[in-house]
């Protein structure tokens, strides 16, 4: 089917919430950020939806999601917020056109499932109402997704190694709470060979534990070939020592490479990894081998 294209001036970017409802004022400033970058901007009246903790019910967010992923005009998805609900609507996807696709936290479930069922490679980065009201973190994602060599040339550095060494694979991950969700349904994802990245937000110390107690007991340590840590905010810490603790206990018997302290995941100017790209780890440094453009679907 070919590779991903990276966006040009007026491309056509598609914005949908399939989580939770979103702030107005937010998601128009994050906009109109986008419209100054040079390109085009859609989303449905739906979309201010509120059906308790989601933006609207899931017959609305599920069809606002299709449509998007089907629409031969739109160049990329990127989401309104995270929150909770994509999981209810992965059942709803029958089909979907390889394009872009950018979203964290909650999106991690969808991310999985388009590189599992059709092998579309996506990018775990900022969302419209989150970060993007930030003109910075807008200028970064327009290389990112405008450059075909931006990746490689944009290394991750991390704060501490747990354990050096040098590993390549596939990079497969995103919010833990998420990944961990998926485990015993369809949408579960093979990590073996991969390099795993995980971060999450105000989760305490056992409750991490618990999850990676359940991700090692469910066989997805096996076959990694390195693990990357990103940020665990927890009272204003980005990087609490007691979350490193637990990571440290838990992965004392891991054999590979594991870096501790990569900015991606909930932080205003997050580092953005290509779920399904390869990366490799050397020192504290994750480097990008293959992003989301060089991934044959």
């Amino acid at each position: 089917m070919g590779k991903l294209r990276p966006l040009k001036k007026g491309s056509c970017i598609g914005i949908a919430a399939p989580a939770g409802p979103i702030s107005r004022p937010r998601f128009l400033r994050g906009v109109r950020n986008l419209k100054r970058a040079g390109f085009s901007v859609s989303y449905s009246r739906g979309i201010f939806s509120q059906n308790g903790y989601l933006a609207g019910d899931d017959d609305r967010r599920s069809r606002e999601l299709g449509k998007l992923l089907n629409d031969p005009r739109t160049d990329a998805i990127l989401f309104a917020r995270g929150g909770y609900g994509t999981q209810r609507l992965l059942p709803f996807l029958k089909k979907t056109r390889p394009k872009i696709v950018v979203g964290f936290s909650d999106l991690t479930v969808l991310l999985a499932t388009l590189w599992k069922r059709w092998g579309i490679p996506t990018l775990y980065g900022p969302m419209v109402a989150t970060q993007l009201t930030k003109k910075r973190v807008v200028t970064r994602l327009k290389k990112a997704l405008s450059d075909p060599r931006w990746f490689q040339m944009h290394p991750f550095s991390a704060r501490k190694t747990f354990r050096g060494g040098r590993a390549t694979g596939r990079l497969l991950g995103g919010c833990l709470t998420l990944f961990v969700s998926l485990i015993g349904t369809p949408y579960d994802v093979d990590t073996t060979g991969s390099i795993l990245f995980l971060e999450d937000v105000d989760e305490p110390p056992y409750v991490v534990d618990r999850m990676m107690t359940q991700l090692e007991q469910a066989g997805k340590l096996k076959g990694v070939r390195g693990i990357i840590l990103g940020t665990f905010r927890l009272k204003k810490k980005l990087f609490p020592s007691e979350i490193e603790k637990v990571f440290r206990e838990r992965l004392r018997n891991f054999k590979g490479p594991v870096l501790w302290g990569t900015r991606f995941g909930h932080c205003s100017n997050p580092e953005m990894v290509p779920f399904g790209g390869v990366g490799r780890i050397q020192g504290k440094k994750l480097i990008i081998e293959k992003g989301i453009f060089d991934v044959q679907i």
